[in-house]
């Protein structure tokens, strides 16, 4: 196994891996720590079953049900696996069509939120020329809480922000969401580093600041976190395994394509350790 770095904030390429042949505990504990590293992990190449690749997520940690949120989405007979797609069967979207096209950390609107999330590319978009569309960017949240003022580090340590799934979604399945706090400044549960844990997709409020003081703050963080070096830009190959730090990363997609350009991925989450 080779482990290269992709950009100087984030991201690394592992290449000599094939997950599909059974690996030794030795390998899985080399990528968890290659993720802590580098917080994103791309493994190209990869030939998996529905149980395989759920076997291989569960290397990293208890997977996270989907039940109270996309349960029209799960695989069936692997419902730990969500499907994201713009495939339409019979009239009806056979996956997530939305892949988040906005700056998110998946599951920050949970007391528990997830620490990894792992997505694999069965079908990628691709128009008549050949050319790949439907990007995904990465964003260092480590590196964008370093780069910030040490006066607003200072800050930002002793406040928390209010997270809410119905602040993006209206579905039925969001009454049964309650906001959650989080500190702003979150240290990650397994190195304890500051990452700058707020996200457009999912943050409502800064709790305990006026609203429209609370808004301004949001956004001079939001426009800071998407800043170019920050950001690694995934472009997609079918068989694509890529893992990513919900506590060092935000990340959004790019919706460039429309049917009949199809998207098919597999998705997986991974738990955090308890606190």
């Amino acid at each position: 196994m080779k482990v290269d770095k992709l950009s100087p904030a984030l991201g690394a390429q592992v290449t000599q891996l094939d997950l599909s042949r059974e690996q030794p505990d030795s390998v899985y504990a080399q990528l968890r720590g290659a993720l802590l590293e580098h917080s994103v992990l791309v493994i190209r190449g990869q030939s998996l079953d529905p149980a395989q690749f759920v076997s291989v997520s569960r290397q990293f940690g208890e997977l996270e049900p989907y039940e109270s949120t996309v349960r029209e989405f799960l695989m069936p007979d692997h419902p730990e696996i969500i499907l994201i797609s713009n495939v339409k069967e019979n009239g009806r979207n056979v996956g997530v069509e939305d892949a988040g096209q906005y700056w998110h950390t998946d599951r920050s609107y949970v007391p528990q939120p997830c620490w990894s999330s792992l997505l694999y590319a069965i079908e990628v978009p691709t128009d008549e020329a050949g050319t790949v569309h439907g990007d995904t960017h990465f964003s260092s949240t480590l590196a964008a809480f370093a780069a910030l003022p040490e006066s607003t580090r200072r800050r930002l340590r002793d406040m928390r922000a209010v997270h809410r799934y119905i602040y993006r979604y209206t579905r039925p399945a969001a009454d049964r969401l309650p906001p959650v706090e989080h500190p702003i400044a979150l240290s990650h549960p397994f190195n304890g580093r500051p990452s700058l844990y707020v996200n457009a997709g999912f943050t409502e409020c800064i709790a305990g600041v006026d609203v429209a003081a609370s808004q301004q703050m949001l956004n001079e963080l939001y426009e800071h976190v998407a800043r170019p070096e920050f950001i690694y830009t995934h472009h997609w190959q079918p068989g694509d395994i890529v893992m990513w730090d919900n506590f060092a990363t935000q990340h959004k997609a790019t919706g460039d394509y429309r049917l009949p350009m199809r998207r098919l991925m597999w998705r997986t989450t991974v738990r955090s350790p308890r606190q």
